[in-house]
């Protein structure tokens, strides 16, 4: 009874012996600390400076003199002078049309204006017979008034009959027609005069349209420019109003290309204030220059700025229209900016300080860029949170936060 009642207990103490000893016994695992991954960096002060910005904007050669030379009649191309391309000065003549046609016109139109001024000089010598008769068919009716009153006297005394008395009132009867037409003619003189020049005036119209006609056989340069377009060649017949050629003028190329909206007030206020607004590209390995002359009249609904006209300072034979350019514009000089490379930008508005081993995010405003003497453009840029001597980080982090372990390389 006994036996039955100890032996379990003293079971339960072999085991918890047994599971004493074996858990004394098990190797220890030490536990590894993880370790913070440190990202190495470039850095660079924060030094404020005295900066003139520029800004690159791009831009197309256009020009606001376009001629697009079309026939003013109709005629057969006999010879072509120039070809896409070919530069020509005012007055050149470009194209030769037919001129048979027109030159024939002009032949009609002198004979015309010879016949009216004939007939006009007809006129002037019919007014001064009719002058000249007025006078002697006045006496003819006063002759034949005296014999209509003879034969009433003679028929009263029974000498002569009545048909005599009835003749003479006849002949009297024609004088006075006679009169009275001269008399009608010599007043209707000045309006057949005026018909006849009214006449003479169209006919003279008629032939300098003839001449004009004749000259427009020879197309001319309107202005000294460049070939952009030739629509015909020797042996094409062209009628009135089909295209010959587009010219452009050389003399007035400009560049429009868009400004940003952000930098549209400053512009406005330079121009303001006579600012010169000049601007630089490099075409061809050759550098030129331009002034901002104006602003476009209207907005584009798919431009986020308005579009700005570039005209060129020096010689313009370089540029030919439709050209590409990128134009560096330069601002006016401001203060308290700090100059940084495009590394150290991220997303066009942040970059981030070295603060006591740590990344912290700064917004700042892009004012433009510069360029150093040795050629490297910098980014200019401006915040309000930006701290003489404060370290910016110039090394493009792909994962880069607030608050990210770096530590910088120059330190």
């Amino acid at each position: 009874m006994i036996k039955r009642v100890v032996l379990p207990f003293v079971i339960l103490a072999i085991a918890i012996m047994v599971f004493m000893g074996l858990k004394n016994s098990k190797p220890e695992h030490k536990v590894m600390e993880k370790t913070e991954k440190i990202w190495r960096v470039d850095t660079l002060p924060v030094t404020f400076q005295q900066r003139a910005p520029e800004i690159t904007i791009y831009g197309r050669v256009e020009t606001p003199r376009v001629a697009n030379l079309t026939s003013a009649l109709i005629a057969d191309v006999i010879k072509v002078n120039v070809l896409e391309g070919t530069e020509v000065n005012s007055g050149d003549v470009l194209v030769e049309l037919d001129n048979t046609d027109a030159y024939l016109l002009l032949e009609q139109r002198q004979a015309e204006l010879a016949e009216i001024s004939a007939t006009i000089s007809s006129e002037n010598v019919r007014f001064q017979r009719d002058q000249n008769l007025l006078e002697n068919e006045k006496q003819l009716l006063h002759l034949a008034d005296n014999a209509v009153v003879r034969a009433k006297k003679l028929e009263k005394a029974r000498l002569a009959s009545q048909a005599t008395l009835d003749d003479a009132y006849a002949a009297k009867q024609r004088q006075y027609l006679t009169l009275k037409q001269l008399e009608h003619d010599i007043a209707e003189h000045p309006a057949r005069l005026a018909q006849l020049q009214a006449r003479k005036k169209r006919a003279q119209a008629l032939l300098s349209l003839a001449r004009v006609d004749l000259e427009r056989c020879h197309i001319k340069a309107p202005f000294t420019g460049r070939i952009s377009q030739l629509d015909i060649t020797i042996g094409d017949r062209v009628r009135e109003g089909d295209n010959l050629l587009s010219i452009y003028d050389l003399t007035n190329l400009e560049v429009r290309a868009q400004l940003p909206g952000r930098y549209i007030t400053q512009l406005r206020t330079m121009m303001v204030d006579e600012q010169a607004l000049l601007a630089t590209a490099d075409i061809d390995g050759s550098k030129l220059e331009f002034t901002l002359e104006r602003f476009s009249g209207e907005v584009r609904q798919d431009s986020g700025g308005i579009d700005g006209l570039f005209r060129l300072t020096g010689n313009s034979q370089a540029l030919a229209l439709g050209t590409f350019v990128e134009l560096r514009l330069k601002l006016a000089e401001q203060e308290q900016l700090v100059e940084l490379p495009y590394n150290a930008l991220y997303e066009l508005d942040r970059v981030y300080l070295l603060q006591d081993g740590y990344l912290k995010a700064i917004t700042i405003e892009r004012i433009g860029e510069y360029k150093t003497d040795l050629g490297e453009k910098r980014l200019l840029v401006r915040s309000n949170d930006l701290q003489q001597g404060d370290h910016i980080v110039s090394t493009q982090l792909p994962n880069a936060i607030t608050g990210l372990r770096v530590e910088a390389i120059n330190d």
